[in-house]
């Protein structure tokens, strides 16, 4: 069995969410690839080459992929994945936002959001907000799996030495196109990533009281999380 991972990165570094995602990968006891998609993304590359337990590195550096429209990516990993038995990548924004139109390219059901990896076939999953654990079994082929990255402890940055070759699959679907955006900087840990996390629900009643949670994260080094019921009542943004 073959596994293709999706590396989640900044295209100068490798983010922590694909060492988790590399972990999990582990648990199908397949070999494992990983995928690297942007522009001027060696850096990331050379990253995730260092991932112990990593066979190859797929390079695909063209300026198409440079923003991670999901239009674009899908078509390059399901052209790319349809080689292996499973494609893995980690449950942030970005993941979310494609690999489901690569499991419509490749005709197959996606597993989501994975907590545990019981065999190559079947999985632990939440549902209902978390209150519910459920276990899964696929009867495709192919596997297309995202991660919840804080189920699966982190792999190894370093000690591995992956070949790199590159990928002159070039896909430019030409129906959206980058605008813009506007970063949200914070000396605070990444909410998806952090050790620690402070949250606040409908409790809190407004938007100004999440405020008072600000000082004990700052002493903690968390991050503010916040329920979907807060955000819905719009308290706080959707990212939290």
């Amino acid at each position: 069995m073959s596994t293709l991972v999706i590396a989640e990165h900044d295209n100068g570094s490798l983010k922590a969410a694909t060492l988790n995602a590399v972990a999990a990968a582990q648990g199908l006891g397949a070999d494992i690839d990983i995928l690297v998609a942007g522009a001027g993304c060696g850096g990331a590359a050379e990253a995730a080459a260092a991932v112990p337990g990593v066979g190859k590195v797929l390079v695909a550096d063209n300026a198409a992929y440079e923003h991670q429209l999901a239009e674009n990516i899908s078509l390059l990993v399901a052209e790319v994945g349809a080689a292996y038995d499973n494609i893995v990548a980690p449950a942030t924004a970005n993941c979310k936002n494609f690999m489901p139109r690569v499991a419509a390219l490749l005709d197959v059901g996606q597993i989501s959001d994975i907590t545990a990896v019981e065999s190559a076939d079947t999985f632990q999953r939440p549902i209902y907000a978390g209150n519910v654990i459920a276990t899964v079994q696929s009867a495709d082929a192919k596997k297309v799996i995202t991660v919840r990255t804080t189920a699966f402890d982190a792999v190894a940055a370093e000690g591995g030495s992956a070949s790199v070759e590159a990928v002159d699959a070039v896909h430019d679907a030409g129906i959206s196109a980058f605008v813009g955006e506007e970063v949200a900087e914070s000396d605070r840990p990444e909410l998806t990533s952090a050790d620690i996390v402070i949250s606040g629900g409908r409790g809190m009643q407004n938007g100004e009281n999440f405020k008072l949670l600000e000082g004990i994260a700052d002493k903690l080094g968390a991050a503010i999380g916040a329920s979907r019921a807060a955000v819905d009542a719009g308290f706080v943004p959707n990212d939290m």
